[in-house]
């Protein structure tokens, strides 16, 4: 990937101020997913759910460790292969998930339109992905006006009439997905208004929809069946499929409490059934969580332990199990570090137009990749890409030099504790 000094610049002031990905440009310094990310383009973007089945893949890894930097990637890849994307950052007030409303809602919300062109930007929520998908229709149709002197264009009419035949589970799902792009072409706003606001699961009052044919009022009861009505609508507006990415976060907080726990478990073994079934057509679930999930939290349902426990974890040789641990990747620890390292160096003159010495880097490098993997455990990538990035800025304002072990744990030192943490709460 050949990056802009721009999008060079995005990238180290992202890392550099969290260690957090940037939302684009992570092939630029991915190393280490390959394998992985090959394996589930092959076996299921460009397999199994091409041929309309479903999957669940549980995303495995400590704090630090790449879990968001995946999703990312795997978000990529699905735009590479025609699928749609939502990606939904699991929290308790906004989308605890033993609430399945609040993550249908969520996930409405963060469904994103993705245009190949690099210059249109992406745009976010059911109704922009709606309008967009059906402008872009329109447009490949020929129309240029919708609205004529006696109606709306015969060449609009006769498409929106095939939504009415979609195969939907949700009869009231498709009725408002079809008048909702039909206010779009006559520009009747108040209509749009409350289908959209319906579209994304608020609370509508079944006599102000019921003039569009829809009959059920959007609540916990039927949220699921909207998610797989939202799924099947996908696959029939004519995209591959859905590829619906939750991240958890570090710390569990939308599964974690007592009270909420066996709700949200629960929703979750009926996503794995769902995708074992036929009901969500070429769609894959990713969801990313610490290993305290698979050890802690999943062990106490039975049910839901049977079917995210796995000894053999994904990979070429098992791309059937249901873990993805970001453990085991292409390269082992501190050799993982140090081809990451080499790759943000590449990023890092890019951005400044910097032209570091490379054996005087390397060595730097290596003794990062060594201190962290002494100071912290295995959750120590974020740590690493923020020192480095840390020392390089160091360098670029007061000149090259090479860094001690004594100086390499004091910028790592410095680095957990704006992070926030140290693992295990010391060293």
């Amino acid at each position: 990937m050949t990056l802009t000094q721009q999008e060079a610049q995005h990238i180290v002031r992202k890392l550099g101020e969290s260690g957090i990905p940037p939302t684009r440009g992570l092939e630029a310094y991915t190393v280490g997913m390959d394998s992985v990310l090959g394996t589930i383009e092959n076996e299921y973007l460009k397999g199994y759910l091409r041929d309309g089945g479903s999957s669940f893949k549980l995303v495995v890894g400590e704090y630090g460790s790449g879990k968001s930097h995946f999703l990312f990637r795997l978000r990529d890849l699905a735009w590479q292969n025609g699928y749609v994307v939502s990606r939904t950052e699991l929290s308790p007030k906004e989308c605890p998930y033993d609430n399945q409303l609040k993550v249908y809602q969520a996930v409405v919300n963060n469904l994103i339109y993705h245009d190949p062109d690099p210059q249109i930007a992406d745009t976010q929520g059911i109704e922009a992905f709606l309008e967009n998908h059906f402008f872009h229709t329109m447009r490949m149709l020929g129309v240029e006006q919708m609205l004529t002197s006696v109606g709306l264009d015969k060449r609009v009419e006769l498409w929106l009439d095939t939504i009415l035949r979609f195969k939907v589970e949700s009869p009231s799902y498709r009725h408002a997905v079809y008048f909702y792009l039909k206010a779009v072409a006559e520009e009747k706003e108040a209509d749009k208004r409350i289908l959209g606001a319906w579209l994304r699961g608020e609370t509508v009052a079944l006599k102000d929809v019921r003039a569009f044919s829809i009959s059920e009022r959007m609540d916990r009861t039927v949220a699921f069946k909207m998610l797989r009505s939202l799924s099947q609508l996908v696959n029939e507006l004519g995209y591959v499929g859905l590829v619906l990415l939750f991240d958890e976060g570090d710390r569990m907080v939308s599964i974690g409490s007592s009270r909420t726990e066996k709700a949200a478990c629960d929703n979750l073994r009926e996503v794995i059934d769902r995708c074992a079934g036929e009901s969500l057509p070429a769609t894959m679930f990713a969801y990313a969580v610490p290993p305290y999930f698979v050890t802690n939290i999943a062990p106490q349902y039975e049910a839901l332990s049977q079917r995210v426990s796995s000894k053999v974890k994904f990979s070429r040789k098992n791309p059937f199990s249901v873990q993805i641990s970001l453990d085991q990747l292409d390269y082992p620890g501190e050799e993982l570090l140090r081809k990451i390292g080499e790759r943000l160096l590449d990023v890092y003159q890019v951005a400044y137009g910097s032209k570091f010495t490379p054996a005087l880097q390397s060595q730097n490098i290596a003794q990062l990749a060594d201190t962290c993997a002494a100071l912290l455990s295995t959750s120590h990538r974020r740590h690493f890409v923020k020192s480095l990035i840390d020392m390089l800025s160091e360098q670029r304002a007061d000149g090259e030099r090479l860094y001690e072990n004594d100086n390499v744990q004091t910028v790592v030192r410095s680095v957990t504790e704006q992070l926030g943490r140290a693992e295990g709460g010391e060293y």
